[in-house]
């Protein structure tokens, strides 16, 4: 039986559409980890209320003999907007195919899509998941030497954990990357900086001030560097701007303006914890380290770490920490196996991502991440067909879409 477009359109809907979203939802760590909020859409922007505290210095709740009741304090939100980021992804099946399934060779069209449906499913998978790290403009964390900086001076071998890839593309295309230096702990920005070299294999930067001299007291936090350039958003989108991403991890815990709120003042910050030696060297990762920030977060907001995210190259340090806590039982035989099959510290799942810098960790507690979808992903169909003919070129194309953004309601309950 001959198949016309529409036909293979809807046999593109049929096989693969289903199979495509089920192994995204698997394999993305938006889809698969974070919870899909139920929000209002007012056009492409949901508002988000988040707590940000109380008004007064006392009141709410009181004991009292004489039966006083206490004086009531304010509860404060602030509204978070939400902007719906539009990914979209492009295919094509080739003029031939498209004969050979009008002269009835569905298995043809078949084992032809199969093959670009997995190529899809790859590009959207590592986009989405880069995404959810380094989506927008803040490209990763730096901790800064122990010692004062005037302006202009400039800072090397500053060590960096985040998107080295994405800051290098940055650093690299035609124009001054410049960026604010944001303390993770207050949202506030210490100075602005321009990037003057960027070391993908140390993951190290060079940094020049360019207002204000930075105090020695500054290397004791964790640094945003939440980019202001746009000299190399994407290479394959002439005009395009990091605020076309959707916010990532990095943004939502750095950034110095969360969803039009501006951080410094409010109780929309994070926290940052910088392991030192001697004050100024970045320590290795230790078990101490990791509890210290468990800790601290649970001081912080009250709430549990239940996930932990870093690098593979870094997960190579976490083992090999484990390696000194190890006992073998010699009683009877077993099998020896040398590595792990899973990871966790605590009972707190570890797990890791290439889209995860190296240098450090992430400690999240994942029910405050939040997935906001204004259409779930799927092939486009507008006019009623998933393809189309490509004008002068002897085929059709199709194109996978997802309208969707990540936000964090609880930044000071997650740690870098």
């Amino acid at each position: 039986m001959s198949l016309s477009t529409d036909e293979i359109g809807k046999l593109l809907k049929e096989f693969f559409l289903s199979p495509v979203q089920e192994q995204l939802n698997r394999e993305t760590i938006a889809l698969d980890m974070f919870e899909k909020a139920r929000v209002n859409w007012a056009g492409r922007v949901a508002v988000i209320p988040v707590h940000t505290g109380v008004t007064g210095a006392s009141g709410d709740v009181a004991f009292s003999d004489a039966g006083t009741v206490p004086d009531a304090r304010e509860q404060t939100f602030a509204k978070l907007n939400v902007e719906a980021r539009r990914l979209l992804a492009r295919f094509q099946v080739d003029g031939m195919v498209m004969t050979a399934a009008r002269k009835g060779n569905t298995d043809q069209v078949i084992n032809w899509m199969e093959g670009s449906m997995d190529l899809l499913v790859e590009d959207v998978r590592d986009t989405m998941n880069q995404m959810v790290f380094s989506g927008g403009s803040v490209m990763g964390f730096a901790t800064l030497p122990n010692a004062a900086t005037a302006p202009g001076a400039n800072i090397p071998n500053v060590g960096f954990f985040g998107d080295i890839q994405k800051l290098s593309l940055e650093f690299n295309a035609v124009g001054v990357t410049t960026c604010n230096l944001v303390n993770v702990d207050t949202g506030a920005i210490i100075t602005t900086a321009t990037v003057a070299a960027v070391d993908t294999t140390l993951c190290t930067i060079n940094l020049n001030p360019v207002v204000g001299a930075i105090g020695a007291a500054v290397s004791d936090y964790v640094l945003a560097i939440e980019v202001t350039s746009n000299n190399a958003p994407n290479a394959r989108l002439a005009g395009a701007t990091y605020a076309e991403e959707p916010i990532g991890i990095y943004g939502n815990l750095g950034s110095s303006v969360m969803f039009d709120v501006t951080r410094s003042g409010t109780a929309l910050n994070s926290n940052g914890f910088r392991p030192l030696v001697g004050g100024a060297t970045r320590a290795a990762l230790s078990l101490d380290q990791i509890q210290q920030a468990i800790d601290g977060v649970l001081n912080e907001s009250g709430e549990d770490i239940d996930v932990i995210f870093m690098n593979p190259l870094q997960r190579q340090s976490y083992t090999a920490l484990l390696t000194a806590n190890l006992q073998t039982i010699t009683d009877k035989a077993g099998r020896g196996d040398g590595g792990f099959t899973g990871l966790s510290y605590g009972g707190v799942e570890i797990r890791s991502s290439r889209s995860c810098g190296r240098g450090g960790v992430i400690l999240m507690s994942m029910k405050h991440w939040k997935l906001l979808q204004l259409d779930k992903g799927g092939f486009a169909d507008f006019d009623g067909s998933s393809l189309s003919r490509v004008s002068a070129t002897d085929a059709a194309e199709g194109y996978y879409r997802h309208y969707y953004n990540t936000a964090c309601t609880r930044p000071n309950a997650q740690a870098v």
